[in-house]
This record gives C-alpha cells, sequence and structure tokens, in this order.
C-alpha cells in the first residue's frame, strides 16, 4: 500500500470534483494465525486487509464515502462518491477540518515482523499437547491458536494534517475442555506471548475449566457478589454508550444532563486513559486527529465528563475529549475502572459469604442500553467466609447498569485488561444483587 499515491489520488480528485476540504482516514491489518484440533494444525490463516474514509466538504456540506479497497483508483472513486453526497445533504458542516493539536504524545508502538507459519504451527501444537498432559479430564474440543498482527492507521485532510500509527501484537489463544463422567465445563483463556508462557497459559485454562466441574445453581434472592476483571469488564463494553455524547446528545442515556451529578458510590473512578500501559494499542490521535489524553469520567462517584468528539462536543457546548472513533462516532480509548486498596483475597474476605461471578452470557440480548436494565446468565464461585469454595452456574443476576454503579462497595488493587481490549478493571465488590436460581 503506496500512501502517497492514494494520498495523491484524493487531493487531485477533490481538486476535479468541487471539493473545497478533503479529509482520508486509512485504516489497515495484517493477519496471521494457526489453529489446532485434537493434536493437529486444523486451520491455517493469512490475510492483510484495509479500509478508506473520505469526507469532502462541498457548498459547505460534508458527504463521506468509504471503500475496503486501498488503492489510487478506489481512492478518486470514492471522493466523487462522497462530493455527490454533500450536494444532498440538508445542514452545513458543523465543525470543519481539524488542522491538528498543539502536542501529540510519542508512541512507543511499532509495527513487528509476524512469526512464519512453521513458528506458529509449533507453538499452537505445544498448547494442544501441554492441554492433554494436564489432565485425564481433557476430552477432544480442546482447541489452540496462536495469531499475530499488525494494524496501522493514517489520517489526513486539507488543513495540513498528517498522522501516521501502526502497533503490532502476538497472541495465544486456548480453550480447554474437560469431562468427568456426564458431567462437562470448558475454559477459554487468551493471553500475550511476550507476557505468558504457553504453560502459563495452559495451566490457567485446565485448571479453570476443572475448577467448573460439579456446578451447582443456587438458590434465589438477594446477594452481595464480586464480578471478578474480565466479568466487569463485559458488562462495561455492552454499556459503554451511556457514557458518550452522542447519546446525550439523543437522549438516549440517563446520564444526559448529569456532568458534576453524583452517579456512583464514592468507590468508583473511571478513568479513560489511551496511554495505560497494561493495555495493548497507544494510538497518540483519535478519528479526527485530535491528541488524546487521559480523563477521570467518574470521580468517586461524582460524573466529570462525557465522552465527545468535535461534532457532539459543538453540540453541547464542550470541548471534545479525544474519543472520536470518526467525525460522527465516539468511544473509549482505554476505559477502566481505577485500583483501590486490597488485595484480590483480601476482598473476597471483605465480602464474607455471597457468590463471585466469572462470566456473563446473553449481553446482547438480555442488556438494555438505554434503560440501564440487564437480566443475564451467569457463573461462578459460591464464597464462604471469605473464600471461594463450591463452582456455581445456570442462575440469573438482574438489575441496572446506572443502579450498579452506585452498588460499588470496594475494589481490589489489580486492574487487568483483557489481550487487546480497551477496557480495564479490578475485581469489583457489589451490594444487593438480585440473583434468580433454584
Amino acid at each position: 500500500m503506496n500512501m502517497e499515491l492514494i494520498k495523491n489520488a484524493v487531493a487531485e480528485a477533490a481538486a476535479r470534483f468541487g471539493a473545497e476540504e478533503y479529509e482520508l482516514t486509512v485504516s489497515s491489518s495484517e493477519n496471521t494465525s494457526v489453529e489446532a484440533l485434537k493434536k493437529e494444525v486444523s486451520a491455517v490463516s493469512y490475510a492483510r486487509s484495509g479500509s478508506m474514509v473520505v469526507r469532502c466538504v462541498v457548498g459547505g456540506k460534508s458527504g463521506y464515502a468509504a471503500s475496503e479497497l486501498v488503492t489510487p483508483e478506489a481512492a478518486a472513486l470514492i471522493v466523487e462518491t462522497a462530493c455527490d453526497n454533500a450536494t444532498v445533504v440538508d445542514e452545513a458542516d458543523q465543525v470543519g477540518l481539524f488542522p491538528g493539536s498543539d502536542h501529540y504524545e510519542t508512541s512507543r508502538d511499532a509495527a513487528i515482523e509476524l512469526p512464519d507459519t512453521d513458528a506458529l504451527r509449533e507453538r499452537a501444537l505445544k498448547l494442544q499437547e501441554l492441554a492433554y498432559a494436564a489432565s485425564d479430564k481433557i476430552v477432544d474440543g480442546t482447541q489452540s491458536f496462536v495469531s499475530g498482527m499488525n494494524l496501522s492507521q493514517d489520517v489526513m485532510n486539507s488543513a495540513g494534517l498528517q498522522l501516521h500509527y501502526e502497533t503490532g501484537l502476538v497472541y495465544q489463544g486456548l480453550m480447554a475442555a474437560v469431562k468427568d463422567g456426564e458431567d462437562a465445563a470448558d475454559e477459554f483463556c487468551l493471553t500475550d506471548v511476550s507476557k505468558k508462557t504457553v504453560e502459563e497459559t495452559v495451566q490457567k485454562a485446565v485448571s479453570g475449566a476443572l475448577s467448573k466441574l460439579g456446578a451447582d445453581t443456587v438458590p434465589s434472592g438477594k446477594y452481595d457478589i464480586i464480578m471478578d476483571s474480565a466479568t466487569i469488564c463485559s458488562l462495561m463494553e455492552r454499556y459503554a454508550d451511556v457514557f458518550s455524547a452522542r447519546s446525550a446528545y439523543l437522549k438516549t442515556t440517563l446520564l444526559a444532563g448529569m456532568e458534576g451529578e453524583t452517579v456512583g458510590s464514592e468507590a468508583l473512578t473511571l478513568i479513560d486513559d489511551p496511554f495505560y500501559p497494561e493495555k495493548f494499542g497507544h494510538c497518540p490521535f483519535d478519528g479526527e486527529g485530535v491528541a488524546v489524553y487521559s480523563k477521570k469520567v467518574i470521580e468517586k462517584g461524582r460524573l466529570n465528563t462525557l465522552l465527545y468528539n468535535r461534532m457532539y462536543a459543538k453540540l453541547l457546548g464542550r470541548q471534545t475529549t479525544g474519543n472520536a472513533s470518526s467525525a460522527t462516532g465516539i468511544e473509549p480509548k482505554g476505559l477502566y475502572i481505577a485500583p483501590g486498596t486490597v488485595s484480590n483475597e483480601e476482598l473476597l474476605k471483605k465480602l464474607g459469604d455471597g457468590l463471585y461471578l466469572t462470566s456473563l452470557q446473553g449481553l446482547h440480548a438480555g442488556a438494555n442500553v438505554q434503560s440501564g436494565d440487564f437480566s443475564l446468565q451467569a457463573d461462578g464461585f459460591l464464597v464462604e467466609n471469605g473464600v471461594k469454595t463450591a463452582p456455581v452456574k445456570n442462575f440469573t443476576v438482574a438489575g441496572n447498569f446506572f443502579q450498579l454503579l452506585k452498588q460499588v462497595t470496594d475494589v481490589s488493587s489489580e486492574v487487568k485488561f483483557d489481550v487487546g481490549s480497551d477496557y480495564g478493571a479490578p475485581d469489583v465488590l457489589l451490594s444487593g444483587m438480585a440473583i434468580s436460581g433454584k
């Protein structure tokens, strides 16, 4: 992909089709992977992909067009389409093009040399070999894979903006399936190859699967619970739009108009930090080319700010927070719950008796983002006298996300981000959650 040729094609086409201003965003990825099943390689893949989005301003109105073909010829075609689209837009462009921020943080991220197929194959089979050797309860259906990826993004416009970012990652995953008589369970573990060995990945997946054997449900009632970091992250990701200024403008979040108000417990601080060290990807600019920065969205229960791009910042009389995914979209860049002062073990002791949740199912069907209501199937463990005891499954946890922010009693000191995720959290202690079991 020759970016200079593509940029030149956009500039020439913009002049030819009467665009007063133009903007180009190009995203590309390179991915390679090997999967293994039943101690044999089951799939090998390699792919390069990309996309272009062009914004053209004609007569003071913005038109957009996109292509998944990243070539100079495709660039010229989507410029023509974007200019045509601008002529049928009713309202004038709200914010114009962005010329660039005064300062951008220096990212140490870089593209990497991806492992060759032989290296990926060897590691994927090693995951299989060690998984089967770890327990006689491991059964066929145990899957492993090793993948590498490089990502890049370019943003440029006729106002002089020209930014480039790239990063890469190699990661491994194991789905350990176990069976004891008629009782079956599984556990998935995904790790960064640079941070966890094959042995550590296998141990976590296999021990996690074995710990679920013999699970039963729990009696219905009100429980104090702990959601582990991965579980609370999955809930945060589902409800991320409630912190978006777009949702506030459209009145589809109950946090609209609540900036400066108390929306959570004093134990809750929620931070959006694009440069959090344990998070994958530290791009110094957002989808509009605005410099990103760390901000406390909620501080000790008080909503300091929603997340803004330039358009919704102007519509709502605020400043952008550098959270644009595009000129119209908004996304977190590294949203996490700030750590507390107690360890995970001390948090369990603080819970005493209750439930420790390790997964939630049905987030897309059972969680209403606008109202905040959710009713989700959950798995986890009983906690008795501050110790995790019997595994439990097939029960439902119900509540409301906006109310849940106020039910946070304490958080542990160990923040974790899943591999490749923009969401992080410690274990979180919540009071008075409704559980429906037997």
